[in-house]
């Protein structure tokens, strides 16, 4: 009996630490990046929509975070398109730092996506990758959902209706 439990949790964690790897493989061949790149449009790859979104939700329950398309606005490319996917970790205002790309909530309450630009005491102001000036809203404690952590590139397929989205504002 105690044997058969073994295996159990054995199989388990095998199970585990397989999807944990295959994960960290398709998000380092998939073309992570946190920064531009010189591209004019989001990288791409074969991994399907549905893979990339189990990947990223299986990545958002282990870390506590929350996963988010990327809706078409284009003010984040070339790093990224509504073929993009994104897991964002809970993070505290203090450890954020200039040039890493986070999710917050704008006064219309729509989730945005954006690349921190400049502190200002307890602010950030956020600017989209391909927009000319930042943003009206800037980003506090109060409206600041996350940090991406992950970016998943997808064979680009549209519309995951039951998906949070993340707008990439002009």
């Amino acid at each position: 009996m105690q044997q058969g439990g073994m295996d159990s949790i054995g199989q388990f964690c095998t199970r585990v630490g397989t999807s944990l790897a295959l994960a960290l493989a398709l998000i380092t061949f998939s073309g992570c990046s946190t920064g531009t790149t010189g591209l004019t449009v989001a990288p791409h790859s074969t991994v399907s929509r549905d893979t990339a979104l189990a990947l990223a939700k299986h990545v958002a329950t282990s870390i506590g975070g929350r996963v988010y398309v990327i809706a078409p606005s284009g003010s984040m490319l070339p790093t990224l398109d509504e073929g993009s996917i994104v897991t964002i970790e809970k993070v505290a205002l203090d450890k954020l730092k200039r040039g890493d790309i986070i999710v917050y909530r704008n006064t219309a309450g729509l989730a945005v996506i954006h690349r921190l630009y400049e502190r200002h005491d307890d602010r950030w102001f956020v600017l989209g990758d391909n927009n000319a000036s930042v943003d009206r809203e800037t980003v506090s404690t109060d409206n600041l959902l996350g940090r991406v952590c992950a970016i998943f590139y997808t064979a680009t397929e549209k519309n995951i209706s039951d998906q949070l989205t993340a707008v990439a504002s002009r």
